[in-house]
């Protein structure tokens, strides 16, 4: 991925974040994973302490996108661990957002993808396979739409409904 400035992405479309065609998210996510600037198109997730749904998704072909993931923002277990991180690495995803926790710090940070979550915690999750994908999610402010775009950098993550030109 080409160097991008979110920072920059907002001081020249300010006609798209009147509109609301750009947001921002709340500054409320810890950065993990080797990628400190990530972009794509988003796929949607929404579950709860059950990372079954998670697995599935990140063991499919990710083509450049970025899984963002509305886990109700539990911290009480990890919807992301090294495994799954590894596996996304490995399957072309760009990065993953988890409005929840991560676990495996340290795999997560060798891996050359970026991770946004909310902290880490070493409790695994439920596996029931509940949840709904593809479906509208609201996390840090914003209502994200699947097949949205995602742009995160040091200074934050924006969503936009169409591709930013670099």
């Amino acid at each position: 991925m080409a160097s991008f400035a979110t920072a920059e992405a907002c001081d020249s479309n300010t006609a798209l974040l009147a509109s609301g065609e750009l947001r921002a998210l709340e500054p409320i996510f810890k950065i993990y994973g080797q990628r400190r600037s990530f972009s794509g198109p988003i796929v949607t997730l929404k579950v709860f302490e059950d990372n079954v749904l998670v697995r599935q998704l990140l063991e499919t072909r990710g083509e450049g996108r970025v899984l963002v993931i509305d886990g109700g923002g539990s911290k009480r277990c990890a919807l992301v661990g090294g495994n799954l991180a590894q596996s996304a690495q490995n399957m072309g995803w760009s990065g993953i957002v988890v409005n929840g926790c991560i676990r495996d710090v340290d795999e997560i940070n060798a891996c050359d993808i970026g991770v946004r979550a909310l902290g880490s915690n070493p409790l695994k999750s439920n596996k029931k396979a509940i949840g709904e994908k593809h479906i509208p999610i609201s996390i840090a402010g914003s209502l994200i739409r699947d097949g949205e775009w995602l742009y995160a950098d040091s200074d934050g993550i924006l969503i936009s409904k169409m591709e930013l030109s670099i």
